[in-house]
């Protein structure tokens, strides 16, 4: 392997760090304001009532998402099963890009709509499924894990 080979995959495996740790940044708090009701969320008992009675989302479904949303990001920073927390993340975009596609595609930055659109959601399940189909890169437990498996079993 010549250095030009070794300085772009040193380079790919700190942009799928940052990839992780930027998607963890964005969604973590969104959770945290579900979960535990910080940074101005309704916590638990508002978020299930919101998503369950105001939504009509099924309660398994409800719990499902607010722990995907809480659970994923911290994952994704970890590099901690991490396909798995970004298949979930894709997941749970999906299913809020049903929800927002009657706003449209774009975010209610005027505040002239009824809510926001899609786009960020279409941003964030892009780069969980580019984490998806890559993995996590060499800077994750995923990868120290892999490296232990495989040097005992060869």
């Amino acid at each position: 392997m010549n250095s030009i080979d070794s300085i772009t995959i040193a380079a790919a495996g700190w942009g799928l760090l940052v990839l992780r740790l930027t998607l963890a940044l964005i969604l973590w708090p969104h959770g945290a304001q579900k979960v535990l009701g910080w940074f101005g969320g309704a916590g638990w008992d508002g978020t299930y009532r919101t998503f369950t009675e105001k939504m009509g989302i099924p309660p398994f479904l409800t719990k499902v998402a607010m722990l995907t949303e809480f659970c994923a990001p911290i994952c994704l920073a970890l590099g901690l099963f991490t396909r798995v927390a970004a298949l979930g993340v894709m997941i749970m975009m999906i299913v809020a890009m049903t929800k927002h596609l009657k706003n449209g595609y774009f975010a209610n930055w005027s505040g002239k709509k009824a809510g926001e659109g899609i786009e960020f959601h279409v941003l964030y399940a892009g780069a969980a499924l580019a984490l998806l189909l890559t993995g996590p890169g060499p800077w994750s437990i995923d990868a120290w894990f892999m490296n232990i498996v495989h040097a005992i079993f060869g």
